[in-house]
């Protein structure tokens, strides 16, 4: 008697699995929500980018802090550069979704993205 590995069902609900889950994730990234980033320093916010209108290149140096360099670019918001000694902040890489947040602690800097306080209509 021979064993397969897969049978056919066992393939076609794989596949159903995966698709379904690709969907999930295409439907999730098509949502055009306008996103702003609040940026702040020491609890208080000093500046707000709306993302959605942001392509070009902006440099951003917060006032209160020494030596943060963020930058948005393309709907998305980073920290590029901070002179704290593990540059953890710089790792946590593009912030592009409505939750999404970085905090430099040594600079008391937190960028945060929203969304629109509306996310559905229903007549």
């Amino acid at each position: 008697m021979r064993n397969k590995l897969f049978r056919k069902t066992d393939l076609i609900i794989i596949l159903t699995v995966a698709l379904a889950a690709l969907i999930f994730i295409l439907w999730q990234r098509s949502g055009k929500t306008p996103l702003t980033a609040d940026i702040s320093v020491n609890g208080k916010t000093v500046e707000s980018v709306d993302l959605s209108k942001v392509t070009d290149r902006v440099e951003i140096r917060p006032e209160g802090t020494v030596d943060v360099l963020i930058v948005a670019e393309n709907g998305r918001i980073r920290f590029e550069f901070s002179d704290c000694p593990d540059k953890l902040c710089v790792k946590q890489g593009e912030l592009y979704r409505k939750g999404d947040t970085a905090v430099c602690l040594p600079e008391k800097t937190v960028i945060t993205v929203r969304g629109s306080e509306l996310d559905a209509v229903t007549y």
